[in-house]
């Protein structure tokens, strides 16, 4: 459902999930599953066995960026809209 953007009270309402606290929350989590992600990276390319999984951790780390940078946008757009 979209949101009136022309609303006849003031502010629209956001969920809880969408708040900007919950949001920065998820970014900084995200950030520690990037980085976590980055060693995983390190050590399977580093160890022969572990080579053949390294797109695990590389899909992670691509996974949570994403997400990062989505939510990062959302949260800008937001900042420009009040």
């Amino acid at each position: 459902m979209q949101l009136d953007q022309n609303p006849f009270f003031r502010k629209a309402i956001t969920s809880w999930y969408d708040s900007s606290v919950a949001c920065w929350t998820l970014i900084v989590m995200m950030i520690l599953v990037f980085v976590i992600a980055l060693a995983g990276m390190m050590v399977a390319s580093g160890e022969p066995d572990f080579a053949e999984h390294l797109w695990f951790p590389g899909l992670l780390a691509f996974l949570s960026g994403f997400l990062v940078l989505k939510i990062f946008i959302r949260l800008r757009i937001r900042s420009k809209n009040d």
